[in-house]
């Protein structure tokens, strides 16, 4: 179970760095992308050959590998276009509703789906294992 505290110490670490020198945007909306990258963390070291030293009888090399490749990855994509409101002279019902801003609707299905395959994975390794999941065979 020391899996989970690396995991979750490297999703930190990523988060912090991706807030302190990529810019992006911290507060109540970095959460969901915490947890995501928790799990995907905590998924693919579980799932990758261990390799390294052990530290506490874990492999954390595999971790650190998937935690570099995340911040990589979420550092380079591109971020999403910002929409203006446009001002029209005129006070039609047209132009007001080009003035109205769409609200996000939330996490989508896709981010609740992918929450929950990547916790089913992790957890399928758990259940498969014969009680160390780092174990070098």
């Amino acid at each position: 179970m020391i899996e989970i505290l690396v995991a979750f110490f490297l999703a930190f670490g990523v988060m912090w760095a991706l807030i302190v020198y990529a810019g992006e945007e911290g507060g109540w909306g970095a959460w969901p992308v915490f947890v995501l990258f928790f799990f995907a963390i905590l998924a693919g070291g579980v799932w990758l050959t261990p390799v390294g030293p052990p530290l506490v009888g874990v492999y954390w090399i595999p971790f650190l590998f998937v935690a570099i490749f995340i911040a990589l990855f979420r550092a380079t994509a591109p971020r999403p276009p910002r929409r203006k409101r446009r001002r029209s002279a005129q006070s039609s019902v047209l132009g007001e509703q080009d003035d109205l801003s769409v609200a996000p609707a939330g996490l989508g299905v896709l981010f609740w789906l992918l929450l929950a395959g990547l916790a089913m994975v992790a957890l399928f390794r758990y259940a498969i294992s014969d009680g160390s999941v780092m174990q070098a065979s």
